[in-house]
C-alpha cells in the first residue's frame, strides 16, 4: 500500500534538484502510459572527462521510479575508480510526491558506501546508512530534520513536473540524502538558447534554472577540501546552473545541460543520448553531435 505524502506540493512552486518547479498535477494520460526513457550524460571537470551518467525515469499510472548510475571515465577514471547507483520508487496522488523508499550504493577504491531510506506514513524517515555518519566526522541527522523531506531524486521528479506544468522555477525542497540534510533553493533564470556542440545532441530553446544549497544539518565537523561537488564550507558551494527542455516523447522537461564551478576548474554536463527523443515536430531542437 502507498503510504501518505510526507508534504504537499503546492503552489506558489518550490523547489528541485537541479532545476526547479511548482505544484504536481494529475499525471497527464500520455505520461502515465509513456515508456521509461533513459537519458545518459557526459560530465568534464576542468575540460576532462570525469564521469558517464546514464539516468532512467518510468511512470506507470500513479507509480514512479528513478534509477541513475554514473561512473568515472576518461582521464579521472584511469587514475582512481569509483562508481554510485541510486533508485528511488515512489507515488504520485494528484498534487501529492510520495517517496517510498530510495538506495544508494557507491564504491570509491573497492570501498562500499551504502544508503537505504524508507518512508512511513506520518512522513517519518528510517535511515541505514554504512559506514555511519560517526565514521565520518559527521553529526547524525536528528529525526525532527529528517521528517517531511525528499531524497534527491525525488526532488529532481519534483522539478521537472513542475517545469513541464509550465511553472516557474522558485522554489525551495528540503532534502535527506542519508547523511545530510539541505535544502535545494532553485531560482527562475529564464528561456535561453544552448547552442549546438559536438559534445552534445541537443541544441535549441531551455528552460534555465539557477541551484544553491543551504546547509542544514549532518555535515563533517572539518569538512575536507578537494571534492569537485562542493567547497570546503557547504555554505560556500557554488550554485549550479541547469537547463531543461521536452526531450523525451511523453514526459516532461529533462536535463540538458549543467553548469557549476568546483576547485578543479569549470564542471559542465551534457546530454549525449535519450531514448525514446521527442519527434521532431515537437521540440524542433534534437540533432545528432557536430562532427
Amino acid at each position: 500500500m502507498p503510504q501518505p505524502s510526507p508534504r504537499r506540493l503546492r503552489n506558489p512552486v518550490r523547489a528541485a534538484l537541479m532545476a526547479a518547479g511548482l505544484s504536481l498535477p494529475l499525471l497527464p494520460t500520455a505520461m502515465a502510459s509513456a515508456e521509461p526513457v533513459k537519458a545518459t550524460y557526459r560530465v568534464f571537470v576542468g575540460g576532462i572527462t570525469a564521469l558517464d551518467v546514464e539516468a532512467m525515469l518510468e511512470v506507470t499510472g500513479d507509480r514512479y521510479r528513478i534509477e541513475v548510475s554514473a561512473v568515472t571515465g576518461g582521464t579521472i577514471g584511469r587514475l582512481f575508480s569509483w562508481r554510485t547507483d541510486s533508485l528511488t520508487d515512489g507515488y504520485v496522488r494528484g498534487d501529492d510526491l510520495r517517496p517510498a523508499s530510495h538506495r544508494q550504493t557507491s564504491q570509491l577504491r573497492g570501498e562500499p558506501r551504502n544508503v537505504t531510506l524508507t518512508y512511513g506514513p506520518q512522513g517519518d524517515v528510517a535511515a541505514s546508512v554504512s559506514p555511519p555518519p560517526e565514521k565520518d566526522d559527521r553529526e547524525p541527522v536528528p529525526p525532527a530534520l529528517q521528517r517531511g523531506t525528499l531524497d534527491p531524486l525525488s526532488a529532481v521528479l519534483d522539478l521537472l513536473f513542475a517545469v513541464g506544468a509550465s511553472q516557474s522555477c522558485d522554489r525551495s525542497l528540503p532534502v535527506f540524502d542519508g547523511r545530510r540534510r539541505y535544502d535545494m533553493v532553485f531560482s527562475e533564470v529564464g528561456r535561453r538558447i544552448v547552442d549546438p556542440s559536438r559534445y552534445s545532441v541537443f541544441a535549441g530553446v531551455a528552460q534555465q534554472c539557477r541551484v544553491t544549497y543551504k546547509p542544514v544539518a549532518g555535515y563533517a565537523r572539518s569538512s575536507p577540501s578537494g571534492r569537485f561537488w562542493q567547497r570546503s564550507d557547504p555554505a560556500d558551494r557554488p550554485p549550479v546552473d541547469l537547463w531543461l527542455a521536452p526531450v523525451a516523447a511523453g514526459y516532461p522537461p529533462l536535463p540538458v545541460r549543467l553548469e557549476t564551478d568546483s576547485d578543479f576548474g569549470s564542471v559542465v554536463v551534457h546530454l549525449t543520448a535519450v531514448t525514446p527523443p521527442a519527434a521532431d515536430r515537437q521540440i524542433g531542437a534534437m540533432r545528432p553531435p557536430a562532427r
